[in-house]
């Protein structure tokens, strides 16, 4: 399961991950990877706020944890 697969789980979530999660889910070219540079490269590119780019680290922590064999 890549990032935007687990994280889509979290849409309807009244929190920031649900922000992230909605966010995601409307960026028709967010990249399909669970690489995390080119995560936020994309997220960077596309003029990210502070706030979301602090969001995608610490979801993106617990996806490493969620995901790990």
């Amino acid at each position: 399961m890549n990032f935007k697969e687990w994280l889509m789980h979290f849409r309807n979530v009244d929190r920031p991950i649900g922000d992230l999660a909605k966010d995601v889910e409307n960026d028709k070219c967010f990249p399909d990877t669970n690489d995390e540079d080119e995560i936020r490269e994309h997220l960077e590119s596309h003029n990210a706020m502070d706030a979301a780019l602090d969001t995608f680290e610490y979801v993106y922590s617990f996806y490493k944890e969620d995901t790990k064999p």
